[in-house]
């Protein structure tokens, strides 16, 4: 009875709910709309509110920029300080904020903007923190100059010795901005620019690109900072022989010494500065000197002896500072003069005044206009032709060097911070292109000036390496019309031993111009790893093709720690040859190859504008990870094909 009634109650609950389906379905509508509003506020809320926030930090960072740039121009160094301290506060803002947006970090995307962007921030804010200490000894230079004075003053020698003083007080502040900025780059090598995504990721690329250019910049200008009272000479005077290499008639370290410059530097201020034409000094030890010159001079020049015009033969620029440092000892002795005693020897190129023209704008000196264009061609022209019309005589054509080396210091001294700034990147530059190269008697200087890539060295390594010099011999002033370009080949053979195949291409692209360009004349060292065994040689020319006899047409020598191939040849005016080299790779390259490494180490030549480079790389066994200066055009499992320029140093690194 009572199991019946308990049924019949449940007939009428079903009977009563039933009939009301309009009502349930409104309410598991307004449900689900309800949890889609949890979800979007879960999400969205802390998005928009952080977001707010690192939209206004951001706002602010920007908006401090254009200051940034005017208390810099004006030297405002405390203004700069306060400047950079705001802005590392807005940046850890931003870091903090970013961090806390929420849920929206879970979406794998998303995850892996958010990491490369965080990356970027700790790199930004680190190099402001070393920053922060440089700019701590302008403030201490500041407050050590007179009561009101805001800016450093450079030219005058006062101005100049307390920078000095200043550096050497606050040499630890200097290590430590050394520190803080190696700390970012360390950072900043991490962030992985593939992994940013949405509407901001062309402009935090194009910052990467900045910040990772100003880091290096930082990196290599601050050592010389910290030296340069040891190299402007801070308490005592330094001597420094400054040579310039024509790189229009290349030699090995450049180019063919014209001219020379003794600059004598006391605390920051040139107390004298010397130029001559090399030739002016070489004559006097005419007679005197029976120092025979590298054979190959020898015989394709008829020059018996050796003077300190050549003595730069060596590639390796320490090797032949080192030679033109006794020259200049001798010659000056047998020329009766006093000895002087040299700090450093320095070789520029002209490349190297025309990129700093092109910062400084044009320069008139003697009534001619030099500009970054025409520098090179216009001072030959002056100093090989136009010194007669002027009434001189042939040992005084050259003084118009020692005009432009006066106006172009004079306007350095001028310069703003940030002019100087955008010199130091030329600088830079020119460093990496090798259109200056510095040799410096004092240890440590050379030491850090090595490291730095300053020094022209030839340098050892354990895998593979290719370096190719140019010797013109008695071909005036043909380089400038001689295009380059290197194609180089590895694969193993049979054996699976490493082969290799350089391919160098001249092109004559100049006509005959009388007493200045005529048919190239090159004596052409190629620098190989050490053992390295040659096989094949010959010259391509049209159609023709000239085999050339190991040991006579090709001779092999040991320099260096390196196998030399050296062949004299000639190109006619308008043609072009290719020089081809076979050879097998020696046995540490192997070893190193079977144990699943393979290294090139490719250097340019000082003063040459360098060659267009091709790299192909064919190997026996599968690539798991490869490092190049450019991304590869081609990558094929076993293969690597690389296209590119030989304007600096470059390496290549794979692993199997």
């Amino acid at each position: 009875m009572l199991f019946q009634k308990r049924k019949n109650l449940n007939i009428h609950l079903a009977q009563y709910i039933v009939p009301q389906p309009k009502k349930n379905r409104w309410f598991k509508f307004l449900i689900f709309c309800l949890i889609l509003l949890i979800i979007a506020g879960f999400f969205l809320i802390p998005l928009v509110y952080r977001g707010w926030k690192i939209y206004d930090r951001l706002l602010a960072v920007n908006n401090r920029v254009d200051k940034i740039i005017t208390v810099a121009g004006k030297g405002d160094f405390l203004a700069l300080s306060q400047y950079i301290e705001e802005t590392k506060e807005d940046l850890t803002v931003i870091r903090f904020e970013a961090a806390k947006i929420g849920p929206v970090l879970w979406l794998p995307q998303v995850a892996k903007s958010y990491r490369t962007g965080d990356q970027m921030l700790k790199a930004t804010i680190n190099l402001l923190d070393g920053y922060k200490e440089i700019i701590s000894v302008f403030i201490d230079l500041q407050q050590s100059l007179h009561e009101g004075e805001l800016a450093v003053n450079f030219t005058n020698s006062e101005g100049k010795k307390r920078v000095l003083e200043s550096i050497v007080r606050n040499r630890s502040n200097l290590e430590l901005a050394k520190i803080k900025i190696s700390k970012a780059k360390k950072e900043f090598n991490s962030v992985n620019t593939n992994d940013l995504t949405g509407i901001w990721k062309d402009k935090v690329i194009k910052a990467n690109d900045m910040l990772g250019e100003i880091i290096e910049q930082s990196e290599t200008a601050l050592p010389i900072f910290k030296y340069l009272p040891e190299l402007a000479g801070y308490k005592r005077d330094r001597i420094y022989l400054i040579l310039f290499q024509n790189n229009m008639e290349l030699r090995a370290t450049g180019g063919f010494i014209g001219s020379y410059g003794l600059v004598t530097i006391r605390d920051g201020s040139i107390k004298s500065i010397i130029t001559d034409d090399i030739y002016n000094l070489d004559k006097l030890s005419k007679d005197k000197m029976r120092i025979p010159v590298p054979w190959p001079m020898e015989k394709y020049m008829t020059q018996k002896y050796l003077f300190m015009r050549d003595a730069n033969w060596s590639p390796d620029w320490p090797t032949s500072a080192k030679q033109l440092e006794w020259f200049w000892d001798i010659e000056r002795e047998y020329a009766g003069l006093p000895p002087q005693k040299l700090d450093g020897i320095i070789a520029i190129t002209p490349d190297f005044i025309a990129n700093f023209l092109s910062i400084t704008g044009p320069i008139t000196v003697d009534g001619i206009t030099f500009t970054s264009e025409n520098f090179a061609l216009e001072l030959e022209r002056q100093v090989e032709f136009e010194y007669e019309n002027k009434g001189l005589e042939v040992h005084e054509r050259k003084e118009i060097i020692g005009d432009l080396t006066q106006e172009i210091i004079h306007r350095l001294e001028k310069s703003s911070a940030i002019e100087l700034l955008k010199v130091w990147g030329i600088m830079k530059k020119n460093k990496d292109q090798k259109h200056i190269l510095a040799w410096f008697k004092d240890e440590e200087l050379q030491k850090y000036f090595s490291e730095q890539n300053w020094s022209g060295e030839v340098k050892g390594t354990e895998g593979d390496y290719l370096m190719i010099v140019d010797s013109n011999l008695a071909a005036l002033k043909t380089d400038q019309v001689i295009e380059r370009e290197l194609n180089y080949f590895v694969k193993p053979d049979s054996n699976n031993k490493l082969i290799a195949r350089a391919e160098i291409i001249y092109r004559h692209a100049g006509k005959p111009v009388k007493y200045l360009i005529t048919k190239y004349r090159t004596y052409t060292r190629i620098y190989l790893p050490e053992d390295t065994k040659i096989t094949k040689a010959y010259l391509q020319y049209g159609d023709k093709k000239q085999d050339l006899v190991i040991g006579t047409d090709v001779n092999i020598s040991k320099e260096l720690g390196k196998t030399v191939a050296g062949i004299f040849f000639e190109i006619d005016p308008l043609n072009s040859k290719v020089l081809v080299l076979e050879y097998q790779l020696p046995e540490k390259v192997n070893s190193l190859y079977h144990q699943g490494k393979y290294s090139l180490l490719l250097q340019k030549q000082a003063g040459i504008s360098g060659h267009k480079l091709q790299i192909d790389l064919r190997f026996g066994k599968n690539i798991t990870a490869y490092y190049a200066d450019f991304l590869p055009v081609k990558f094929l499992g076993r293969n690597l094909l690389f296209q590119g320029d030989l304007s600096q140093d470059r390496e290549f690194k794979v692993k199997f």
